[in-house]
């Protein structure tokens, strides 16, 4: 039962962590692969786009909720030192997580996956989404090894509420 509550809470604090990403970076994927066949009517053209607006959706959410925490995090400085110092921890909290996945995922996984699926299944969009789901098996296993690898270095949100539990009292009882 204990092996199964954390499973359980390790998936759901991936979920909570990665969906807003995921939903930002859809966007731009499905978008700009669509928009680049639009205009040429190429699925390499496609895929290349698809990749670029995928990574430019995803960190732009990843990002932006790293600044948010360690900004949150930093209120004993000044505005400005309080800004720089966000904005440079967001930025290695970034490239510590995402980085090792992007680099296998943005060169060789993602564009291969979006050039062959809709070659295969012989239909664009249902190509698009088998090479969606291909990347990001690829993508979210070496991410979330970085992320549970290194997590004392990056920008982790602070949970909302701690929920109360057996694991949980018995840690404040004895604190």
């Amino acid at each position: 039962m204990n092996s199964e509550r954390s499973t359980g809470n390790k998936l759901l604090e991936w979920v909570r962590r990665y969906l807003p990403c995921e939903i930002a970076g859809t966007a731009g994927e499905l978008g700009g692969a669509a928009i680049a066949y639009l205009f040429t009517g190429s699925y390499a053209a496609a895929a290349v786009a698809a990749t670029v607006g995928a990574s430019v959706g995803y960190y732009a959410a990843a990002y932006t909720c790293a600044v948010r925490t360690t900004y949150r995090d930093r209120g004993h400085l000044r505005l400005l030192r309080r800004v720089l110092a966000a904005n440079a921890f967001a930025l290695r909290s970034v490239a510590i997580e995402f980085g090792p996945a992007e680099v296998i995922d943005g060169l060789l996984i993602r564009p291969v996956a979006f050039y062959l699926g809709p070659a295969l299944l012989g239909n664009m969009l249902a190509g698009w989404i088998f090479g969606k789901l291909v990347a990001d098996v690829g993508f979210y296993a070496l991410a979330i090894l970085s992320y549970e690898r290194f997590n004392g270095l990056l920008a982790v949100g602070r949970p909302r509420s701690e929920g109360v539990d057996d694991e949980s009292v018995a840690t404040l009882a004895v604190s």
